[in-house]
């Protein structure tokens, strides 16, 4: 899972995550923005938006060049009973397997 909390009130302006919904699945390639569209959650300071880590996401760009848009972000994952493995979200950060 996914959890980003914005650190700042979000807008339109300052490039809110966008996320494309159903593509969490390995059935959706590419064209899945065609088929689905994207949903933008503007969120307030401390907001929560959680979502599979799987789906496709993106932030966008930020047209409010004085303001940076912050947010806390951090993955969760379940772990199999008596697994050792660390690595969290290697669909998105491969990197993390190493």
């Amino acid at each position: 899972i996914d959890c980003f909390v914005p650190l700042i009130d979000l807008t339109q302006s300052v490039g809110p995550t966008a996320i494309i919904p159903g593509t969490h699945t390995s059935t959706c390639g590419v064209d899945a923005y065609k088929k689905y569209g994207d949903c933008v959650p503007i969120l307030n300071k401390g907001e929560l938006l959680l979502f599979d880590y799987r789906t496709i996401h993106r932030g966008q760009g930020n047209r409010k060049k004085s303001k940076t848009r912050t947010l806390a972000y951090t993955v969760y994952k379940r772990m199999e009973s008596g697994s050792r493995d660390f690595s969290g979200d290697v669909h998105n950060f491969p990197a993390a397997l190493t």
